[in-house]
């Protein structure tokens, strides 16, 4: 049997200077069993001096030691090519000689195993990564950005001390009907398209970023630090290339012109609920899972289209057939965050068309007909790539939803609460089911808007019964609307007359309780809970919510309730029940506010204040979110309330610090930092903070003392601090240490990168490796000047000055 690494194709995999870069990790870790040491840095000198090219002898197979220094340069060639220099420092030799002489064997050895897993994560056609390179990356990057999810996150408050961007892209792309190229014209002209393909991604793919071919025809960009607005740039950027190809088939001459289909997700706007606390492998092939979807549905909707996964549910779905009983199947599902009681326009797409009309003077009257609403449908069982959906109505009786027609997310105004949906049978009155009891899920709206008129206070709750897992097979002699009959039966009975249940969805129940309160509400709504398990045997949770409540209106209190319910499932023990109250509209606030919607965020954080004025969460978050709007003065307000509230809350006193800071109140921020200190000694972000200042008033052993305790508590997250204080300092050999070990920790760190790219400028090494940093840098982080003066430092030592003198403009006219 030939071994794995013999099926490999390494005449094409070579290895060049940037390679040491991007696998320094491999490198480091591959060296360090044959040389210990204590630090490294690497050099990329354009040209060796005589002294160290004898060193290293005509053949670089030697090392140079530098006992007196305790360091070891190990020449890193391949195939006679001189790569670079590793710098080993904190070296101790027990037979130097021995020791010397076997270096640049196990260097050799180290180069080709990062050979060898570059084949191995390198597509062949294409030279792009594959799949299993594209989920490492993008494991390691939700790693980095798993704190800065929520606002209560120190280092969201404060972006720039960790370098962390908090968010990317990933597009996936796919070439419309390619099989027909390899049917028509070979497998070997389709190979050399894919080629031709993936050069062509990999040269719109950013510098930061990594292109992949993950299928046949399929390739994906990672993007870190991407909004949704740079990711769909991005995808379109993508499709426009693919379309401009002009290929010609030799043998015939012909020219074979093709089109891409694009989907793409954002992380961590596209995330919901317990997917944020899922293994970092497990969100990975989670957004990969989400990209696809939004592709597949482009595709769906026409090819030659991008869709974005936020849209999918909003305008991505189609009626997939047509069933008795007013019934339909729908292509959205749960992977596309689809729930029940969600209601949809059906349109049809054939009418989509323009409209010619020819007058008898010979004049064309063009317009495009209105897109002409067919009915409405909502979602009773939702599965996990489809759902079952009720017709609620139709336009017209005589045009019937058909496979093939499209759905549009309705309006607000279209809720599961909203009587004033149009129907066929409006007129008369809502009607319960025979089996459960229930009013239908078109009926329920109807007769709650006439039962609360009038009543001056009532209870809505949400009920959710789980669902079976997918391979559980029915428990004989039941069926689901036995178990949801008895659900009924018992929560209605336990609440007595009055009590009325209906449909939301086929896993989930409300019911409408008249003059009760949310208080009374709980104790027996807890005894129904555990009644239903002790009978079924399935944990159900539940979400109340109240009228009246703060400024709601009784429409609201459907909305309320759903959100309740949100919160219930969010607790940690049954029974899961949660009133609709200030932690239920945190939760809701911080879910807007992790999808960027910062306004929305602020209202529903007001709203929890004012529903209790001592939710220091959600006070504190208010506080972040009119930090990052610039209402300074009025952020530090709120942070002053909490801490007036609560003297120990370390998350207020650090965020009142940077405030402090930012408005150049420095003794303030000081204190506030060393307070956090005393509540939380290992407090990450305060020591890095409290470094900075010492920094800025060159107190460098001070700033050297919080950094490296910094540093001690994270790994990874003190590295760049202490690597510009060796700049400082004017200890250059320290400072590349320290970046090296950064990188290691974040390759994407754009501080890191930028300064990395001055220290090699500085030392005089290849440019086109400072190039490369730079422009990753100015990629991640295009506001920061000091990092376009860098770029431009090194296209000028390439002698490209008109590209130099463009960066330098970016830079303001100032190169670092």
């Amino acid at each position: 049997m030939r071994r794995q690494w013999e099926l490999l194709d390494l005449d094409r995999t070579k290895l060049a200077r940037q390679d040491l870069i991007t696998f320094e990790h491999f490198l480091k870790d591959a060296l360090a069993p044959f040389l210990p040491f204590k630090t490294y840095s690497l050099y990329f000198p354009q040209s060796l001096s005589a002294e160290t090219a004898a060193s290293f002898g005509p053949d670089l197979d030697q090392a140079a030691h530098l006992p007196e220094e305790g360091r070891v340069l190990l020449p890193l060639a391949f195939e006679g090519e001189l790569l670079g220099i590793f710098v080993a420092k904190g070296v101790r030799m027990a037979a130097p000689r021995t020791q010397l002489a076997a270096l640049p064997a196990a260097a050799a050895m180290c180069l080709e195993q990062i050979r060898l897993y570059k084949a191995a994560v390198t597509d062949q056609i294409t030279g792009l990564f594959t799949l299993s390179g594209l989920t490492e990356a993008m494991e390691r990057e939700i790693d980095l950005v798993q704190d800065r999810i929520l606002p209560g996150s120190a280092s969201y408050f404060d972006p720039n001390l960790t370098g962390v961007r908090g968010c990317f892209g990933l597009i996936l792309a796919d070439i419309d009907f390619f099989s027909w190229v390899s049917q028509r014209y070979g497998f070997v002209f389709a190979e050399s398209v894919l080629a031709r393909i993936g050069r062509d991604i990999g040269r719109k793919c950013p510098q930061e970023g990594l292109a992949a071919r993950i299928g046949d025809d399929v390739f994906a960009l990672f993007l870190p630090g991407a909004t949704p607005a740079r990711t769909r740039e991005t995808a379109e950027a993508v499709r426009a290339a693919v379309k401009r190809l002009r290929l010609e088939y030799g043998v015939t001459g012909e020219t074979v012109t093709l089109t891409a289909s694009a989907g793409f997700a954002n992380y961590p706007q596209d995330v919901r609920g317990g997917q944020f606390v899922a293994p970092v492998a497990e969100q990975a092939r989670i957004m990969l899972k989400k990209a696809k979807k939004a592709l597949s549905a482009a595709k769906d909707l026409g090819r030659d289209q991008t869709m974005p996964f936020s849209r999918v549910l909003a305008e991505g779905g189609m009626v997939l057939e047509t069933l008795p009983l007013g019934r339909v199947t729908v292509s959205l599902g749960k992977s596309v965050d689809a729930e029940g009681g969600q209601r949809f326009l059906v349109w049809s797409p054939r009418y989509e068309k323009t409209a010619e009309i020819k007058k008898s003077d010979d004049r064309r009257l063009l317009g495009r007909y209105p897109t002409m609403i067919k009915g409405e449908v909502a979602l009773m069982d939702v599965r996990e790539d489809m759902a079952f959906a009720e017709i609620l109505h139709t336009s017209d009786p005589s045009w019937t939803i058909d496979p093939g027609d499209r759905l549009i997310l309705a309006p607000d105004a279209a809720s599961a609460d909203d009587p004033c949906v149009p129907g066929n049978d409006a007129a008369r009155p809502p009607r319960k089911e025979a089996i459960s009891g229930l009013f239908g899920h078109r009926d329920f709206p109807r007769f709650l808007s006439a039962a609360r008129e009038g009543v001056p206070r009532f209870c809505l709750v949400l009920a959710l019964l789980p669902d079976a897992p997918p391979d559980e097979v029915s428990r004989p002699g039941r069926h689901v609307e036995s178990d949801i009959r008895e659900v009924a039966a018992v929560i209605k009975g336990l609440f007595g007359p009055g009590a009325e249940g209906g449909r939301y969805s086929t896993t989930r129940l409300v019911f409408y309780l008249p003059g009760r309160e949310p208080a009374e509400v709980m104790e027996p709504l807890s005894d129904a809970l555990l009644k239903v398990r002790e009978r079924l045997g399935v944990e159900m949770a539940a979400g109340v919510a109240g009228y009246p409540f703060l400024t709601f209106s009784k429409a609201d209190a459907m909305e309320n309730c759903r959100k309740a319910l949100d919160h219930a499932l969010l607790l940690p023990t049954p029974p899961r029940i949660a009133v609709f109250d200030s932690i239920s509209l945190t939760i809701s606030a911080d879910r807007l506010f992790a999808l960027g919607d910062i306004y929305a965020a602020m209202e529903e954080y007001k709203l929890a204040l004012l529903a209790d004025e001592a939710n220091t969460l959600a006070r504190n978050s208010l506080g972040i979110c009119l930090a990052k709007l610039g209402s300074l003065p009025q952020a530090k307000a709120e942070f002053e309330r909490v801490i007036a509230h609560d003297p120990k809350n370390a998350m207020a006193l650090y965020n009142y610090g940077c405030l402090c800071r930012r408005l150049g109140e420095n003794a303030l921020a000081r204190k506030a930092f060393k307070r956090c200190l005393k509540r939380n000694p290992d407090d990450v972000f305060s020591l890095l903070r409290l470094g900075r200042m010492a920094e800025e008033g060159k107190r460098f052993a001070d700033a050297l003392k919080y950094y490296k305790r910094a540093e001690s508590l994270q790994p990874g997250v003190g590295m760049r601090h202490m690597a510009r204080l060796a700049v400082k300092r004017k200890e250059p050999e320290t400072a590349r240490e320290y970046l090296h070990q950064a990188l290691v920790h974040d390759p994407k760190d754009a501080f890191s990168l930028s300064l990395m790219a001055r220290l090699y400028l500085d030392g005089g090494e290849d440019p086109a490796i400072a190039e490369a940093m730079a422009r990753q840098s100015v990629a991640l982080r295009p506001e920061r000047k000091e990092f376009w003066g860098v770029l431009s430092r090194a296209l000028a030592a390439q002698g490209r000055t008109d590209e130099a003198n463009d960066a330098l403009s970016r830079a303001g006219g100032e190169a670092s």
